[in-house]
């Protein structure tokens, strides 16, 4: 008895890079489907997103290191605050470079509780400083809004809460919803972090079911 095979099933890596990373795929494909392409994407940004938040909050710890110095008339605080915030952000922005250029570990978990977009984080950063501001023009003594020296106090602080808030949420908000687009264009401007995506295309095989590679 003999038996007739149907035709090879065509496998992901049949297909070359390009036609993966190509926007057109992306375009006529559903925005929530998945493939190792996004899961890299996703994964890559999440990553780079919280190293560059590590690059801010490094340099705010320096400058606000640099402005109490000058206000309070002592370097102690340039020790205390600028010096440690100036190891924190060579440290992240090491990381930062090196996932950028590497392939992530997509099989570890990577949860992000805040917003995924650059609109929405400007939202619930807008949100935050209503709130903040409202509460502080209710409880803070009439007097307070007389004295030039409160109100630099509160301008310096309201300075560096939006800071913090931009380099906390926005600028890793912003790095995540242009995850596939900066996957995009690093795979096309270096070959190095392209020839990493070749030799992933021709060992990958899903898992757990029957995603393909892309699209992106």
């Amino acid at each position: 008895m003999s038996y007739q095979s149907g035709p090879a099933p065509l496998f992901h890596s049949d297909r070359s890079l390009d036609h993966w990373l190509s926007p057109e795929l992306s375009a006529i494909s559903p925005a929530n489907a998945r493939s190792r392409l996004r899961e890299i994407a996703g994964a890559r940004s999440a990553y780079m997103g919280a190293w560059a938040a590590g690059i801010g909050i490094g340099g705010i710890l320096v400058l606000l290191g640099v402005v109490l110095a000058v206000r309070l008339g002592t370097f102690a605080t340039i020790a205390a605050l600028s010096l440690p915030g100036a190891a924190v952000a060579v440290f992240c922005g090491v990381f930062y470079v090196r996932v950028r250029d590497r392939l992530p570990r997509t099989s570890r978990a990577l949860v992000n509780r805040g917003p995924g977009s650059m609109r929405g984080a400007f939202s619930f950063v807008g949100f935050i400083l209503v709130v903040f501001i409202a509460l502080l023009a209710f409880t803070a003594k009439p007097s307070t809004w007389q004295d030039p020296g409160a109100l630099l106090t509160l301008a310096t602080i309201l300075v560096f809460m939006v800071a913090l808030l931009v380099v906390g949420i926005i600028v890793p908000a912003t790095i995540m919803g242009r995850s596939r687009e900066s996957l995009r264009r690093k795979a096309a401007n270096d070959p190095r972090f392209r020839a990493l995506l070749e030799q992933d295309l021709a060992t990958w095989r899903d898992p757990i079911g029957d995603a393909g590679y892309g699209p992106l």
